[in-house]
């Protein structure tokens, strides 16, 4: 297995096929609207929100894997929709939240308890023209949950024994900008049930600058899905926490930061490969059409 591996099935277990050689296309398409103006300008209405199409062509395939694949095309391993992990993307998080509410409001991030609350926020960044404001009104602690991309799953899919990293950026402020931020990353079976949670090193948050957290393990046994968790303790009423550079990604510790657009369930639309096959034991021109699902 290497990284330019693509992994691809259900939740829980995936299979890997090899990288196609002749080139992977991916498309995000976000409808857009142009209006012609009076004078002669423009004006162009573009959907936040947008589904990618992927073309995969493989130069060459054997046909064992040609028929593990086609077995997912017809329906021998059920309706899908599937898990496409793309190799060439780094970060696995949703526009929005990799962008810390960049893309629109505080969608996608949800914080449980009562007395604190999120926003959006241009005052405080790091990076971009927003970052995620986490105000403590009158609690002490919280915990901030980055929601899942689709509600088709519970979690991100994880590939099996590869180790994943979740870190992002924070910085205090408010009447005590000093608190303590533990990163988690949340591990579910194929049900959505709870196994285990592994958590990073806490980390001290100041006003003067950011500070990273991380937090990197390897998926337990039965793992087919993650949540990345932030833990806040030590805050206090009027305690406000910005956090911008989301990131998760495969690997044992965090690299700069990467523009994520999530991992959401595909749909095979095609998959064929050129005519005449030349041998009984490979097959030539394979290329898989696949359509990214869901709702917005």
């Amino acid at each position: 297995m290497s990284a330019s591996d693509l992994y691809f099935g259900t939740p829980g277990a995936l299979e890997v096929f090899p990288h196609p050689r002749g080139g992977v296309q991916s498309t995000r398409t976000r409808p857009s609207n142009t209006f012609l103006t009076a004078p002669g300008g423009a004006h162009v209405a573009q959907t936040l929100e947008g589904k990618r199409q992927f073309q995969l062509d493989w130069e060459q395939l054997w046909y064992e894997t040609y028929a593990a694949i086609e077995a997912y095309h017809h329906g021998h391993m059920g309706p899908g929709p599937f898990v496409l992990h793309d190799p060439g993307r780094t970060n696995w998080l949703t526009t929005n939240q990799s962008g810390a509410t960049s893309q629109r409001d505080t969608s996608n991030f949800t914080v449980s308890g009562s007395g604190s609350s999120l926003d959006s926020s241009s005052s405080v960044v790091l990076r971009g023209p927003r970052s995620l404001a986490w105000n403590f009104t009158y609690a002490s602690s919280g915990l901030l949950v980055l929601d899942p991309a689709t509600a088709t799953w519970p979690g991100i899919p994880v590939i099996a024994d590869q180790a994943i990293c979740f870190s992002f950026q924070a910085e205090g402020a408010g009447s005590d900008a000093t608190m303590s931020l533990t990163p988690q990353l949340v591990w579910l079976d194929a049900t959505g049930a709870t196994l285990s949670t592994t958590s990073g090193t806490p980390i001290v948050t100041s006003s003067s600058a950011w500070t990273q957290g991380s937090v990197t393990a390897s998926p337990p046994a039965s793992a087919a899905y993650v949540l990345c968790k932030v833990a806040a303790t030590d805050a206090s009423g009027g305690s406000i926490l910005y956090l911008d550079e989301f990131q998760l990604e495969r690997g044992s510790a965090p690299t700069d930061w990467r523009p994520g657009t999530g991992v959401f369930p595909v749909t095979i639309m095609s998959f064929g490969e050129l005519w005449p096959w030349q041998a009984s034991d490979y097959r030539r021109g394979a290329a898989m059409v696949l359509q990214e699902v869901g709702s917005p």
